[in-house]
């Protein structure tokens, strides 16, 4: 297992976590960029990871209208109307021929789902798709030796925290797509990104009272109205002094590496 001043040691320069924009009490984007740095540890590989977010963080997942449910999440059709963000997953192939270098890539598609377990605030499902899958099945199965999965699903647990720095933790237990090859050659993560983020207004009815003055005297008059009511997915803390926390957990088959972090943050925009 490797020590969590270890991996401050080696952790990538560029922080793996951000939020987008990142004004206190806004609507915003949680922005994961991991690289191999942190996805890899003397020569394994990342088998979970894991985002905890500040206390503060708002989560609200009537920003969608419906959610991918478990069944939907297992057949890799989840509901365009519970999609949530994007992003990829770059692994690196090497000596798969002499000096043979090569990356493949997936596109992810994320979807809130229902919760996998209870207590759980709702799932996130990672959708990934490999691209130029024919060129890959020309080009480089046939040296490596192997199949490489096409599409993959992974479900990552959102999570309530019920105390300390953090509020809620996105807990995903593998890694969006898995890539087997024999010796000599090697296959490491090179590098993820995922953008989650959603918005949904929806339509409040209301009735407005008015006590209006008649030759008979005061009546009150009822008038339908309505107003639309906005659900964000994520919004960040309401206040800000100058960064917020993070922490980053990177699990692998000896252990894990938790690495925690700042995110600078500006005071809300005044209105």
């Amino acid at each position: 297992m490797v020590s969590a001043g270890a991996v401050g040691a080696r952790a990538q320069s560029v922080s793996p976590i951000a939020f987008d924009p990142n004004n206190a009490a806004l609507p915003t984007a949680l922005v994961i960029t991991a690289d191999g740095t942190a996805l890899s540890s003397d020569g394994s590989t990342a088998s979970s990871l894991a985002v905890a977010l500040p206390r503060g963080t708002r989560v609200d997942t009537a920003a969608r209208s419906v959610l991918c449910s478990r069944a939907q999440a297992a057949r890799g059709t989840c509901p365009l109307d519970s999609r949530i963000g994007f992003g990829r997953f770059v692994v690196a192939v090497d000596d798969y021929l002499p000096d043979g270098r090569t990356e493949l890539t997936w596109s992810l598609d994320a979807y809130l789902g229902s919760p996998a377990q209870r207590g759980d605030v709702a799932s996130v499902v990672l959708a990934a798709t490999l691209l130029g899958a024919d060129s890959v099945a020309t080009l480089l199965e046939p040296a490596l030796g192997t199949g490489v999965p096409r599409t993959a699903t992974t479900v990552g647990r959102l999570v309530r925290r019920r105390s300390g720095a953090y509020g809620y933790e996105l807990r995903f237990p593998a890694l969006p797509a898995a890539l087997q090859v024999a010796a000599p050659a090697t296959a490491a993560p090179a590098r993820l990104e995922l953008s989650l983020s959603a918005v949904r207004r929806t339509r409040q009815n209301f009735i407005r009272r008015y006590r209006i003055r008649t030759p008979s005297g005061y009546e009150v008059r009822r008038i339908r109205d309505h107003r639309l009511v906005g659900h964000e997915l994520l919004r960040t803390p309401r206040s800000c002094s100058g960064s917020w926390p993070y922490e980053l957990t990177v699990g692998f088959p000896g252990g894990v590496q938790r690495s925690a972090g700042r995110l600078p943050c500006l005071k809300a925009l005044s209105v």
